[in-house]
């Protein structure tokens, strides 16, 4: 091999080293920022098929009878909620405690029948709408 065509393949060398230490520190830069918050090794989770909603119900409001493939995280954020599932009792919620619905059992949730709420809720999965919640139902009769 020829003295040029030597050096040609040393500098195709360096600047391959090169893109590699560039790469490596981007990478290093992105885990520092975000990543530098945790100990330990974490992984960012796909989370696309996380819905999420915020509805506020009137005094008395309430959504149908429902069922999730996955459960579902509600939080009244403000006022008094009440949920049932089925074959429950109903449930007072309140403001700032976290509840659980279970996966695949059908249930409702709503407003206090004298204050108004505002509910937060996460879930994934599919979503089946049901009949609507009597009064009856509502008030626990």
């Amino acid at each position: 091999m020829g003295l040029i065509a030597a050096h040609r393949s040393m500098v195709r060398l360096i600047l391959a080293l090169l893109l590699l230490v560039a790469v490596a520190a981007a990478a290093q830069q992105q885990r520092g920022g975000f990543f530098s918050n945790f100990v330990g090794d974490i992984e960012i989770v796909d989370s696309e098929e996380m819905r999420s909603s915020r509805i506020r119900f009137d005094a008395g409001a309430r959504t149908n009878w429902h069922v999730h493939s996955a459960p579902q995280l509600i939080l009244i954020e403000q006022g008094q909620g009440r949920l049932q599932e089925q074959g429950g009792p109903v449930r007072v919620l309140r403001a700032g405690e976290p509840v659980l619905t279970e996966a695949n059992v059908p249930h409702w949730h709503g407003a206090d029948p004298e204050q108004e709420a505002v509910q937060f809720s996460v879930y994934s999965g599919t979503l089946e709408w049901l009949e609507p919640v009597t009064d009856d139902e509502y008030f626990g009769r």
